[in-house]
């Protein structure tokens, strides 16, 4: 889940950063100016697309959390430990919503948990949208549902929003495929902030201090320097994993020319498409055998991804990838994310680390502070900038 961002605002004058700073020589001055011109400009338009992912990225770092906070008559049930209900529940959920199709099901993990069901259906008679289901692992009946992919700020549908808000701005493939290009921009504007903000490294100590009065320009400037200096990895980090997210095929196909990188198999599986499988959900979850984290149904190639926990995994979510047949329960094949190389290795880390989750709680409060940081520093930058208009 997170593409919280930094470093999308202008820095000081050379003035301010050329002279104060002491720094000496013709070459330095060829390349500072274009660089505070580049970062400039990005950053003014950065703050367009910055800020918003900042802010719905901190957010949804606890997206679960708050998710149960706002809907607990959704989310949780009374203590219940035993096998869920996902058959029942299926039949209920086509029975609440007629022509609901189940895309991914996520099981209890947690005493008291909801079981959590994500497809589509005909809503009003019309064109199937993607909506959200929530039943009661005891017995499988509906405890709530809800439109997804709409804006809408009640509590309902606060968290989605901002999950979805996060992923494209909610303007569809086209914003996303740009904001993939903003990352990369994203990744050198890090190149060129850590280099304008060390004018003289012999006094590289002074850039990660706050100085001067408050609200003045240099306070404004230290505080812009040095908030993004003080979690410059991490911001790293997100810039990184928002390209490799975004940018999924481009990203490992540029990979491949260095290292092997693989697929989930199912990326391979030849189109068998079952409409009614034979091998129920509870079948296909026994079968794949230890405990499962959460069952994705890819009803065009027949076969259900089953999702097992395992010692491998680098984060709360369960990375071990069985195939079962819908049609014979036969099993089609085994992965982990983790898969055989270095190249499958680094994105497998992806978003565990762009979540947080991959660091546990202290990860996830790294990146929430990330993401309020970068806001802090589009507005700090913004005030800049304007400032010095």
């Amino acid at each position: 889940m997170n593409r919280a961002a930094i470093y999308g605002c202008l820095l000081p004058s050379a003035t301010e950063m050329g002279k104060a700073s002491g720094e000496k020589g013709a070459s330095s001055w060829r390349w500072r100016p274009l660089a505070r011109r580049l970062h400039r400009w990005f950053g003014l338009l950065a703050v367009l697309w910055l800020l918003p992912l900042a802010l719905t990225g901190s957010a949804i770092t606890f997206y679960d959390e708050l998710d149960r906070w706002l809907n607990p008559d959704w989310r949780t049930v009374s203590f219940h430990d035993g096998p869920s209900a996902l058959d029942q529940a299926l039949v209920a959920a086509s029975q609440h919503l007629p022509g609901f199709t189940a895309r991914f099901l996520d099981i209890p993990n947690r005493a008291g948990d909801a079981i959590a069901m994500i497809g589509t259906a005909e809503i009003g008679g019309g064109e199937a949208v993607a909506v959200q289901l929530f039943a009661d692992p005891r017995d499988g009946s509906v405890l709530g549902w809800r439109q997804t992919e709409v804006l809408s700020f009640d509590r309902r549908h606060l968290m989605d929003t901002l999950y979805a808000l996060h992923m494209d701005l909610m303007l569809g493939p086209v914003v996303a495929w740009v904001l993939g290009l903003m990352a990369l921009f994203w990744i050198i504007d890090h190149v060129i902030a850590a280099a304008l903000s060390f004018p003289a490294f012999a006094k590289w100590r002074a850039s990660f201090a706050v100085a001067g009065r408050r609200f003045s320009l240099k306070w404004l400037f230290d505080l812009h320097r040095a908030g993004g200096l003080w979690l410059f990895p991490v911001t790293l980090i997100l810039a990184v994993t928002s390209l490799t997210l975004i940018w999924h095929d481009q990203t490992r196909d540029a990979a491949r020319l260095l290292i092997p990188v693989s697929e989930r198999l199912h990326e391979h599986f030849p189109s068998h498409s079952v409409s009614k499988p034979e091998v129920s959900v509870e079948q296909a979850v026994a079968l794949a055998g230890g405990q499962a984290d959460s069952v994705v149904l890819l009803h065009r190639l027949g076969v259900y991804g089953v999702r097992l926990f395992d010692e491998r995994d680098m984060d709360d979510y369960g990375r071990l990838w069985v195939y079962v047949s819908m049609v014979d329960g036969s099993m089609a094949g085994r992965r982990h994310d983790r898969g055989e190389g270095a190249g499958d290795l680094f994105f497998a880390w992806q978003y565990p680390l762009h979540s947080g989750k991959g660091l546990g709680m202290m990860g996830r409060v790294l990146v929430l502070l990330a993401g309020l940081l970068t806001a802090g520093l589009c507005l700090t930058g913004l005030w800049l900038w304007w400032r010095r208009r």
